[in-house]
């Protein structure tokens, strides 16, 4: 009892705080001290809803405030009432996340508040729960609005329409604005072109710039799925000069190519997420032919990797296995299911995270991933800012990797060690990974990589972590001679060309880099090489070499207009040797 007067107290003063009179007694205003009244009345009294809509009304917009409003929406007008204020005294706003903010100030309202919340996080399933709870005598517009950006973003054309049926009566013209652009791009996603434009015309009328020209974009779009291409350039043009960075504008302008991806009904229904627009089961014949070439794009970028020999025959047995095993399948032979995951071992800068997405594509040609999409973290990706948040930050992170192969570098930062008490953020993040790459066994491929011994360690934090690693590719150190020939390489990427006396230099500089060892930051021994970082000091070098050869051409009299193409590319020694000095030197400090 004591605490419901108490934060009733405190409460009566945040709204005397927020200037509005109560019973009488009028106060300066003082944004500040509401937002701290409120935020004690929510401590004493959870369940106080006016309370959690007082914080969001004082400008606090964390996402746990809003969760909270929607948590005890039920009790609502309670502490207003008791105050004789009108409804809707109370009142704050939030982001709907497409073109306008709204204000939330009753039940229906705080539901599509934490909607949209949720949308901000990807949590579709959360966003749509929220949504559901709305009861149907306090469906609103902004209800509708929410539900049809959920769709929206992921690209459930048919159910926008649902979702926004009754949006041309809406009064609100920003509202009705940003509908028209959802449902116009919509009706275009399924071909029908002329109530696509109707709509966006609309949307072009409407006061938002922002709508507006994402609006005028997909009726060009449609234009040209008409037949009208010089009616749709015009548009583009138009386009063009009022937003230039819009890329996906110039990519039509210049393109005629550039057209609308028509999908069905059924095809969106037919997606094994109903979230992802991504998971929709690629048909056979179409299928087969890009992954046959994208089976030879990987085949031939490993082949054009320098060195790394034995790499290259280990990830040839990886091809060898799973396409052995898809054979044993379609002829109705057993194949025991295998371990895909992988721990890459080696130094810096030798390739792991190029062999990385090099497996993916060959996994996703075998049909072992759907995708081969490579998600690079480290640990900072994975651990939150307090016991709990990095469950779910892993979790999220390994739902944006599904389908496809998440690459851990420097995974052995995951659980550090020295800390009082261990590590628990990283146990926490390791747990969620452990977990995920069970119940998710189908769709996840996960590649570790660092140090040999750094790997072991980690592995042995874990009881989980080596039964699930039992495939180790180890990288070594680049040559002297290899790393001269990724100079060239590189070199030759950016229009440039090594002189044979360049890369002569570049290899005798190499030399001994790789046979002095070094102490690292860890204090551990390594080849000065891999501490300079292997391949990543050569791009450095060629760089900073690229950088001397223009301060060379553009010194003294010489007319730079006149050079050419041979003197514009060349990398003479004396630019190497002072790439190699600047470098060498940075490294030092």
């Amino acid at each position: 009892m004591a605490d419901i007067v108490q934060a009733r107290r405190v409460f009566d003063a945040g709204v005397l705080a927020s200037g509005i009179p109560v019973d009488g007694q009028e106060a300066e205003k003082d944004n500040d001290y509401a937002g701290r009244a409120f935020k004690r009345a929510t401590e004493l009294v959870p369940e106080m809803a006016d309370a959690w809509l007082g914080r969001i009304m004082a400008g606090d917009k964390s996402p746990d405030i809003f969760f909270n409003l929607y948590k005890h929406r039920r009790s609502l007008f309670v502490e207003q009432r008791r105050l004789g204020l009108p409804p809707r005294t109370l009142s704050g706003r939030f982001s709907t996340g497409l073109y306008i903010d709204y204000p939330v100030s009753d039940p229906a309202e705080a539901a599509a508040a934490y909607a949209c919340v949720m949308l901000g996080e990807s949590d579709y399933d959360g966003a749509e729960e929220a949504l559901d709870a709305v009861e149907p005598s306090e469906k609103a517009p902004i209800v509708d609005y929410a539900r049809g950006n959920l769709h929206f973003r992921t690209q459930r054309w048919p159910d926008v329409l649902t979702a926004l049926a009754g949006s041309a009566n809406w009064a609100d013209e920003h509202m009705a604005a940003a509908a028209n652009v959802m449902v116009g791009t919509a009706c275009a996603q399924l071909g029908l072109f002329g109530e696509a434009i109707k709509r966006l015309e609309l949307a072009e009328a409407g006061p938002i710039p922002a709508a507006r020209t994402a609006a005028m974009f997909t009726r060009g779009l449609c234009l040209r799925e008409m037949g009208k291409e010089d009616e749709a350039r015009s548009v583009f043009e138009t386009v063009y000069s009022l937003e230039p960075g819009f890329s996906d504008n110039a990519k039509a302008l210049t393109d005629p190519k550039f057209r609308i991806v028509v999908v069905s009904k059924e095809t969106i229904d037919s997606r094994t997420d109903r979230w992802d627009p991504k998971s929709v089961p690629k048909e056979d014949p179409a299928d087969a032919e890009a992954n046959s070439s994208l089976l030879e794009e990987a085949q031939r970028e490993l082949a054009d990797q320098i060195g790394l020999d034995s790499v290259k025959v280990q990830v040839d047995k990886l091809k060898s296995a799973a396409t052995l095993a898809k054979v044993r399948v379609d002829k109705g032979l057993s194949s025991a299911a295998r371990s895909q995951h992988l721990v890459f071992t080696g130094p810096p800068g030798t390739g792991k995270t190029t062999i990385a997405r090099i497996v993916a594509k060959i996994y996703c040609a075998l049909g072992i991933l759907k995708s081969d999409t490579v998600i690079e973290a480290t640990r900072r990706d994975f651990v939150g800012e307090h016991l709990g948040s990095t469950a779910i930050k892993t979790g999220k992170l390994i739902d944006q990797a599904l389908d496809g192969v998440l690459f851990i570098d420097e995974a052995y930062t995951l659980v550090q060690t020295g800390l009082s008490g261990g590590d628990a953020f990283g146990r926490e993040a390791v747990d969620t990974l452990l977990a995920r790459m069970e119940n998710d066994r189908d769709r996840l491929v996960v590649i570790i990589a660092g140090y040999d011994g750094e790997i072991d360690r980690f592995l042995a934090a874990n009881d989980g972590l080596a039964s699930r690693f039992t495939k180790r590719i180890r990288f070594d150190s680049y040559s002297p001679s290899e790393l001269a020939q990724i100079g060239e390489v590189i070199a030759r990427k950016r229009d440039s060309v090594l002189s044979p006396e360049a890369v002569a230099a570049l290899e005798a500089r190499c030399a001994p880099l790789y046979e002095v060892t070094e102490i690292d930051q860890a204090g551990e021994p390594r080849r000065g090489i891999d501490i300079a970082g292997n391949g990543r000091f050569i791009r450095n070098v060629v760089e900073a070499a690229e950088e001397e050869r223009e301060h060379r051409l553009s010194t003294g009299d010489v007319d730079v207009t006149s050079l050419d193409e041979d003197a514009l590319m060349r990398i003479e020694m004396p630019d190497v040797l002072a790439a190699l000095d600047n470098v060498l030197g940075m490294r030092s400090r």
